[in-house]
């Protein structure tokens, strides 16, 4: 028996034997209207392919402009995400109902009826909905299912001829095997390529030809067809309003010709051109293929074609795109970047300034006195440390009188005793008896004075005004002293010799005579104005660098300033451009280099 046309069979037959997705929401809706026959008007809507809205897949009995009296009902309902049941205000006796369908969680369409059902029926139509609407849940999970497994199947595809593309080492050959790829998985007579630089486009690779003539009249025709999908940036397949691809059929004796654009970020890098026979036109999904190809071939290309550049061509893109960013109609940060540059080029050629020369600096007294042990002995106090100010004569420390203070006690002994020893001989006349007591008395009392001599130089006294540079005793008392030990160092107050340590490279610009200023660090809001008094020939190595010393002359004297105070000098050498006070070190230490490599 010979099967029924569609709209000859019932409603349940035409669900159960439904082929396409309309077919079957028809025959749901059918059965939906069989079984409530209130039902004045229904639709069922999906969500669109770009998924920005909602389209309907099937209505009835027919569309028309009264059923967009129901979309607030269906707003409401995906929105909400809930069946909704309100009453329609025209016709003010009917009702619309909308409910959402969801897959996985994500509101995919809604159903919405319009009735003249009475409340007493509306529990039924509300649970046949929720029942019901299964089907129609299924069939839209079976839709995503479907296109999923394609995007997948064209995803796979697309990384599988993409791999061609990065197979080989040399991108010409990666070409050519992509050719041959496009050429097999699409059934086409010849696949081509070329590339464009310079908005100009050469055939980089055409399928089974290894090599070509670039002169040929065929490869001439495959290089304005390419030129026209570039001019136009989009894809082209064969009609007689393109005169390019029309004398590209003409002459390979192809039926259609697809020409596409591989483009990044609106500059087309190549063009791909398939031809087939036999009137084999593209079909949409492969047209969807080979545009999803193109757009993820595009940074494949652009890298693969910057890496093969050689210098030249690097120096003349980086080039060309400079000269483009700075002439061209755009690239504002560019045009004021360069401006500013220029601006600071000429400031540093022909801007002259104040050339100083800074060199750390520190203070010494003019003269220096060294108090120092006067002979072996043990510490017994000290009374002042570096920092202190002393006066002529002051007590600084004292050195350990003990035994000398026994000893003396001896001598004085002895002194006496030979005193009487000489009385008793001149009382009787000996004369050799005086002369040898004579003597050993005269021992005595010469011990005697050295001993006190001694005594006096234990304490240790300032020899002028002044302030101790160095030496703190106070952590030392009770040990020994070594005779000759420095134990102060002490300044006179306000008499003091400036230091500049110049380094070598600068060493040739400074002259006597030549003015500076000087901040010390614990006057630095104090500038102190001082001459280049004197220029010692001879360099010493200090924290890594050679270093002169040269002495300065205060132009005068500050109350603030002591001795051992470090700061730092700067010495004003003449005026010089800015250019060069900035990077004369540099250019100074290139020379040198270059000298010493033998260049």
């Amino acid at each position: 028996m010979s099967a029924l046309p569609a709209e000859n069979l019932g409603p349940w037959e035409r669900f159960v034997t439904a082929r396409t997705s309309a077919a079957f929401c028809d025959a749901w809706l059918a059965l939906l209207r069989e079984k409530f026959p209130t039902i004045t008007q229904a639709a069922i809507l999906v969500e669109s392919s770009d998924g920005r809205n909602f389209v309907p897949i099937a209505v009835w009995p027919e569309a028309n402009t009264d059923m967009a009296r129901m979309g607030d009902a269906v707003q409401r309902s995906l929105g909400e995400r809930r069946i909704i049941v309100q009453p329609s205000k025209d016709p003010a006796d009917h009702q619309h109902i909308a409910a959402p369908i969801a897959v996985h969680e994500r509101i995919t369409g809604a159903v919405v009826v319009e009735t003249r059902l009475a409340d007493v029926a509306l529990p039924a139509l509300l649970r046949e909905l929720h029942w019901s609407s299964a089907w129609l849940t299924n069939l839209l999970g079976k839709r995503e299912y479907d296109a999923a497994v394609e995007a997948s199947t064209r995803s796979l595809g697309i990384l599988e001829v993409i791999a061609t593309g990065l197979r080989h080492a040399r991108f010409q050959q990666a070409l050519f095997d992509l050719c041959n790829e496009l050429r097999r998985r699409f059934a086409c007579t010849r696949v081509a390529i070329g590339l464009v630089r310079e908005a100009k486009v050469s055939l980089a690779a055409l399928s089974e030809a290894a090599t070509f003539e670039k002169s040929s009249p065929l490869v001439q025709a495959y290089v304005a067809a390419m030129g026209e999908a570039c001019d136009l940036a989009q894809p082209i397949e064969s009609h007689e309003s393109y005169r390019a691809h029309t004398a590209l059929l003409q002459r390979t004796g192809a039926s259609v010709a697809l020409s596409l654009p591989i483009s990044q970020q609106a500059q087309c890098l190549a063009v791909l051109t398939l031809e087939r026979g036999d009137d084999q036109a593209f079909s949409e999904a492969e047209r969807k293929w080979l545009e999803t190809f193109v757009a993820l071939f595009a940074p494949v290309v652009a890298q693969r074609r910057d890496a093969e550049r050689n210098s030249l061509q690097r120096l003349r893109d980086e080039a060309g795109s400079f000269l483009q960013g700075l002439v061209g109609p755009r690239h504002l940060l560019w045009k004021v970047g360069t401006a500013f540059a220029l601006i600071a080029l000429a400031v540093l050629i022909f801007l002259p300034v104040p050339y100083r020369v800074s060199a750390k600096t520190v203070t010494e007294g003019e003269i220096q006195r060294v108090a120092a042990a006067p002979f072996e002995g043990f510490l017994a106090a000290s009374y002042v440390r570096a920092g202190d100010i002393v006066s002529k004569g002051q007590l600084l420390a004292q050195l350990d009188d003990h035994d000398l203070q026994v000893e003396r006690a001896k001598w004085a002994s002895d002194r006496d005793q030979y005193d009487n020893k000489l009385r008793e001989a001149m009382a009787q006349h000996d004369l050799t008896a005086i002369q040898v007591v004579s003597a050993q008395r005269d021992e005595a009392q010469a011990q005697l004075d050295l001993l006190d001599d001694k005594l006096a130089r234990t304490k240790i006294r300032a020899p002028y005004d002044g302030v101790v540079v160095s030496g703190d005793l106070s952590q030392q008392i009770g040990t020994p002293l070594e005779a000759g030990k420095k134990l102060f160092e002490i300044a006179p107050l306000h008499n003091y010799r400036v230091i500049l340590q110049i380094d070598e490279r600068d060493i040739s610009t400074v002259q006597t005579g030549q003015q500076g200023e000087l901040v010390m660090n614990g006057l630095a809001g104090q500038p102190m104005p001082f001459t280049v008094a004197k220029i010692m020939p001879v360099a010493t190595a200090q924290d890594g660098k050679n270093v002169y010393r040269v002495e300065a002359q205060l132009q005068r004297e500050s109350s603030l300033l002591l001795p051992g105070m470090e700061g730092v000098g700067k010495v004003s050498v003449g005026r010089r451009k800015l250019g060069w006070v900035l990077l004369h070190s540099l250019f100074d230490w290139l020379r040198l280099s270059l000298w010493n490599w033998g260049l």
